[in-house]
This record gives structure tokens, sequence and C-alpha cells, in this order.
């Protein structure tokens, strides 16, 4: 891998700095407490069969995923050398956490790769890392049922003056139809598939199809589904729910994180799943799958505090790190970031997966059925 000593940062040597966040299937995120690194999370790879290396992933990174996307687009990454004994003090941990109930029981007995040798920081978008020096007031972490995301959100104070910071976090999906639906589709491939495995329930989730619509309805429509009808947060703040759906409205019928995502996905991806003649491009087809799953981060930000003397917030409110959003008289600083940006699995099995979910979905007339619960997506 070409210029990787400029991609390194400094090597982490003590496990006792990483306190376990959370899981998916492929990898472990930790946060970090030494000072150099804390406005990272680190990210781990487990060892499982056919996975590709840290270092596969990152450069995967680099060469097809970064160029395709203006720079403050995406959350930074960093390659981070790891020593051999922390893998193993991590994966005595992760035995602990089990046998104290910590850990998700579907992830017991996957342990982290002691055969490697990097890990991946990247950027935080947690809520509470914004001027994390600043006294913490209130915070807290909300699941969305029907939509897979997450609201995080943590209040400062200072001096009697308050820092406020929302972050939503959630999976954009197929921003543009599947090729292989049919014609006469009525439900995009994501509420098509979401209706297949609620087997006609009324859950309801956001339709990636009105994040790129361009219509305010259809935005807001989203939006409520991608937030709570109420937040822990107490009386007083400025970041009430009402105000975050005007926020976020506005914020992505202009951003232009959403149109890219939704280009990307419709150009490296030309024929479809079930394209059986291998005239995709297998890189490009990838890439497509890539972002199809990504996570969005929307970081909010209110502050009272003195820009001049807190060079964090200065930075955040800074003309091309944050759109600046008015509601109610209030200023919020409002910035979108990508992560999980890891390359897919290529192998035959995996795209026998994807086609079995087309099968399914034109098979069961997913996406061309009536729903009296559900509008239609076109």
């Amino acid at each position: 891998m070409s210029n990787l000593a400029e991609s390194v940062a400094a090597e982490i040597t003590d496990g006792s700095s990483l306190t376990y966040i959370a899981e998916g299937a492929a990898n472990i995120i930790y946060k970090i407490s030494d000072h150099q690194h804390s406005v990272y999370i680190l990210r781990l790879r487990k060892k499982l069969p056919s996975q590709p290396s840290t270092l596969d992933v990152y450069s995967f990174n680099r060469d097809h995923i970064l160029p395709l996307f203006a720079p403050d687009m995406v959350a930074s990454m960093q390659l981070v050398k790891l020593d051999g004994g922390v893998l193993q003090q991590l994966n005595k941990e992760l035995d602990v956490l089990e046998k104290e109930g910590i850990r998700d029981q579907k992830r017991h007995g996957t342990l982290l790769d002691t055969g490697e040798r990097y890990g991946i920081l990247v950027e935080n978008m947690t809520a509470e890392s914004v001027c994390s020096d600043f006294p913490l007031k209130l915070s807290g972490r909300e699941e969305i049922m029907g939509s897979s995301g997450v609201l995080s959100y943590a209040v400062r104070e200072d001096r009697g003056k308050k820092l406020e910071v929302a972050v939503l976090e959630f999976k954009p999906k197929w921003l543009t139809q599947s090729k292989d639906a049919a014609e006469n589709w009525k439900y995009c491939r994501t509420c098509a598939l979401r209706r297949y495995r609620a087997k006609g329930a009324s859950e309801y989730g956001f339709c990636p199809l009105d994040l790129v619509s361009g219509s305010r309805k259809r935005v807001e429509k989203s939006v409520r589904a991608l937030l709570p009808n109420q937040l822990d947060i107490k009386s007083g703040t400025t970041l009430t729910v009402e105000r975050l759906r005007r926020i976020l409205t506005d914020f992505i019928i202009n951003t232009e994180v959403f149109k890219t995502l939704a280009h990307i996905q419709d150009n490296m991806d030309k024929y479809g799943v079930m394209d059986a003649s291998g005239s995709e491009e297998p890189t490009n087809f990838l890439t497509a799958m890539t972002v199809r799953d990504c996570t969005a981060f929307v970081r909010i930000i209110y502050s009272e505090l003195d820009e001049d003397k807190t060079s964090e917030i200065k930075e955040y409110f800074a003309d091309g790190r944050s759109t600046h959003i008015e509601v109610d008289g209030y200023d919020f600083a409002v910035s979108c970031r990508l992560a999980d940006l890891d390359i897919k699995d290529g192998s035959g099995t995996k795209r026998a997966y994807w086609q079995s979910i087309e099968n399914n979905l034109n098979a069961g007339g997913w996406y061309t059925s009536d729903d009296a619960l559900i509008a239609p997506c076109r």
C-alpha cells in the first residue's frame, strides 16, 4: 500500500485506554480515553472468515470511496498501529462482557483478530464528543423505532452559557430504485424490503426516495419518521423536537450529501444485482453496494459559548465546515458526515444473497402490490 507511513497515527500500546461502546457483524467500536485520540473512536476488526483486512478496508476507502465525495461529506479516518498485546487484552475483556450480560448474545464467541496490526480511527460524531472539556449537564441516546436510527444529544454549560448538540444517526439506504424492480413498481427497494420483512405489518419507516425528492412535503414526512415524537431533554433547551424537525428538513432539502449518494448508487450499478453476464465492473458494483449500507451522522449544534475563546466551536461554525440554519431567531450549525463505508464482500455467496432478496421482492409482489397503510413511494 503506497504512502502507508503518511497515513498511520501513533501506536496504541495500552488497552486500558479503550472502552467498549458497540459492535457490528465485522467490527467492534471503542472509545479512546487518551487526549491525543479523543476526537476519534477506534474500529477493530473481528476474526471472521473471508473478511477484508484493515488495510484492505482503508485502501478501498482511500482509492475508491473518498474521491467520489467532497472532503467534508465523509468522516475522517486514520490508520493506527496496534501493539499485539492490546488485542489479547481486549479479547479477555470481551469474555468478561459476555459473562456480565453486557455483550449482545448474538455476538458471543466472536473475538478480535489478534493477527491484525492496525485499527482505524474514525472521527467521533457523537453528541458528547463536542467540547468534551466543558461540564456535561445532560445527555441521552434514543433509538428510533422503524427507522434504524439513533438520536444522541448533549447539553453542556459553562458560566451560565449553554452548548447543545444533537446527532441523528441513520442509514440512508437505497436512494434510487433497484434496477431489478418491476417496471410498474409502486414501492422503492427499501420500503418493499421493509414490507416483506414485516409481512404486512404497519411499522412505518422513512422512504429514502423522499430524502432526494426535492419536495418539502416528502422530506418533512421522512423527517417525522426519523425523529421520535418526544425527547428526554428537559424544558428550557433550545433543541426542541419541533425545531429539530425544521432544521433537518431545511438541511436535507439543500445538502448535496444525499444527492451525491444517489448519483453514486445509480451510476455504479447500471445493471442490477441480478446481472449474470458480468457486464458490471466488479469494483463499481461493490462501491454501489457499499454506499447503500453507509451511515449518515447529521450533527446540529447551538452554542452560547464565546467562539473567540473556544477554538473547537469556532471550527464547527466556520464556513465550509457547517451549514447555518436559522430557526426562531436561533443560529444552528448543521453538518453531515458519512461513515461505515467498508468494502462489501464480492464473493458469489454474498451476491447470491442479494439476488435472493430481489427474487423474493418480485415474486411476492412487494414492489407492486397495494398497501392501505403505507402510501406508495412512486
